[in-house]
């Protein structure tokens, strides 16, 4: 990140809201279907495999399948969300989840590969203090994007952060995931 002449007293909260998430899961990412050896096709959740036998849910109703019965699973991704159509739609989304006190909204706009290890994170008590601090903090804090820089399936967007008479400009990175901008964790 680099700075105007003074850092802002809530720079590290700042960081610290890109870095942290919610103990809450994370959205559920697909749908899978499962065609049997006799080509009954079902649409199920998988809830849990144990020694060669998959627990689903399907229609209301949890069913036991042995693998061997099972002859493919699919997976099929939901499709893409309006809010996360563009770098600055998901920042602007992450924005107001802070702001509201919306872990599971925040959470919702980093990278799939990240929401995991932000839930664990926002599990500890410590942590859960920390985003209550990112609340108050990010509640004064005016959000400005300077520049937007999309190639391929990466971006960055350079937002300045003003507090008062002080501000600072940093580089907050993006991936597109399923049609979605997501944020990333900096690095």
């Amino acid at each position: 990140m680099t700075n105007d002449k003074r850092r802002l007293p809530s720079a590290a909260v700042w960081v610290m809201a890109l870095a942290l998430g919610s103990a809450l899961p994370a959205r559920t990412v697909r749908a899978e279907t499962i065609e049997l050896l006799d080509k009954t096709k079902l649409n199920a959740k998988i809830i849990h495999y144990y020694d060669g036998v998959y627990t689903v849910e399907s229609g209301g109703q949890t069913i036991k399948l042995p693998k061997e019965k099972i002859r493919a699973i699919s997976f099929q991704l939901p499709p893409p969300r309006a809010e996360f159509s563009t770098p600055e739609k998901t920042f602007e989304r992450w924005r107001k989840a802070l702001l509201d006190g919306a872990a599971e909204r925040m959470i919702d706009c980093y990278a799939l590969v990240q929401q995991g290890m932000l839930a664990t994170q926002m599990g500890l008590s410590q942590a859960q203090d920390g985003f209550k601090k990112m609340e108050k903090e990010v509640a004064g804090t005016k959000f400005q994007i300077k520049e937007s820089k999309i190639k391929g399936d990466t971006a960055t967007l350079k937002v300045l952060r003003q507090k008062g008479d002080e501000s600072d400009t940093g580089d907050i990175a993006f991936v597109r995931e399923n049609g979605e901008w997501k944020m990333l964790l900096p690095q």
